[in-house]
């Protein structure tokens, strides 16, 4: 396990600490053909911001495989008709460690819509103004 980093922020986009269940798909295969079949998996994501992601699964992942991503982000902060908001993106595996029996992964988002960007930007500064 990957000790815990104490010191500044390095990120260009802060995080906040979240409990979500992400599903995920790989989106292109991998180079040595593994294949978590053609099936979603689900996940936990630990941490979201406007530029990525760290989710908690029992698959290795290799860094660099691309992952289909999808979840529902839920803000009762905003206007009723934007409270929940289903998203799907793409994210690229930056990190990967073992934490137990279960895997971490770091994810950096290579394609996501203006909307939801935006949407997280407004759930992330929501959640640390409060």
């Amino acid at each position: 396990m990957s000790p815990v980093y104490n010191g500044p922020e390095r990120r260009k986009s802060s995080r906040i600490e979240v409990k979500f269940v992400v599903t995920y798909q790989v989106d292109k295969p991998i180079e040595v053909r593994m294949w978590v079949g053609n099936k979603e998996v689900n996940a936990l994501m630990l941490d979201l911001s406007e530029q990525g992601m760290a989710i908690l699964t029992k698959h290795e992942i290799p860094i660099m495989s691309s992952l289909a991503i999808k979840f529902t982000l839920i803000n009762l902060g905003v206007d009723k008709d934007q409270q929940m908001r289903s998203m799907e993106m793409i994210g690229e595996v930056r990190y990967s460690y073992k934490e137990d029996s279960e895997h971490r992964l770091g994810i950096f988002f290579t394609r996501i819509s203006q909307e939801d960007k935006q949407a997280i930007v407004n759930f992330v500064g929501m959640a640390m103004n409060q």
